[in-house]
């Protein structure tokens, strides 16, 4: 039987010590960066007629939904406007929703660290026939601006653009909306990669 001299048993156990237990300090561990907080106010116009989430005379939220899928698709969180207390009576007007002091004080209340926000619009082109069937052109327009809460800093403006066709304005509204909105879905996407890492 090989018998351990007393030095060297000393000499193992230190060598098995945990840092904590040698008395030298521990490093936390450095915890993973959250994810940004984002709002979106995206009213949108069809022909003469806004709408947005909490009213219109109908519901239609076509862009703002794109932008929203787009980012939470990427890991993003996206918080909902109208679950701010007192949202009606802040956002009550267009011109409500269309300026940014209203707006970030909802985003702020809710915790996003950014806003997204502007408007969506879209409206006859031309109207035609063709074999014998009415034909509607309808133009879409979208602007929006990425907003940084702390600071109400406008970090960057978006837009995109779309024509589609349709036997009515409603319809072909809808389309270029749609089609406009995907683009400017990708845009917005983008630019909030490059301000953090999305969510694993």
């Amino acid at each position: 039987m090989r018998v351990i001299s007393m030095p060297t048993v000393l000499l193992l156990a230190t060598m098995f010590v945990t840092p904590a237990f040698a008395g030298e300090p521990e490093v936390p561990n450095e915890p993973d960066s959250a994810s940004p907080t984002f709002m979106v106010i995206m009213p949108e116009r069809l022909d003469h007629t806004w709408y947005w989430v909490l009213y219109g005379e109908s519901s239609q939220h076509i862009v703002q939904t794109a932008i929203e899928k787009a980012l939470i698709r990427e890991g993003f969180e996206v918080v909902d406007a109208a679950l701010a207390s007192g949202v009606s009576r802040k956002l009550s007007s267009i011109d409500d929703l269309l300026g940014l002091d209203n707006a970030r004080a909802v985003a702020e209340e809710l915790g996003a660290d950014y806003l997204i926000t502007g408007q969506a619009t879209a409206g006859e082109a031309s109207v035609g026939t063709a074999y014998g069937v009415r034909v509607v052109r309808a133009n879409a327009e979208i602007s929006a601006r990425l907003v940084r809460i702390a600071d109400a800093k406008v970090l960057d403006v978006f837009d995109a653009s779309a024509t589609e066709g349709g036997q009515a304005i409603r319809s072909a509204g809808q389309d270029a909306l749609k089609t406009a909105g995907k683009e400017i879905a990708i845009q917005l996407r983008n630019a909030c990669r490059k301000l953090h890492p999305a969510s694993p």
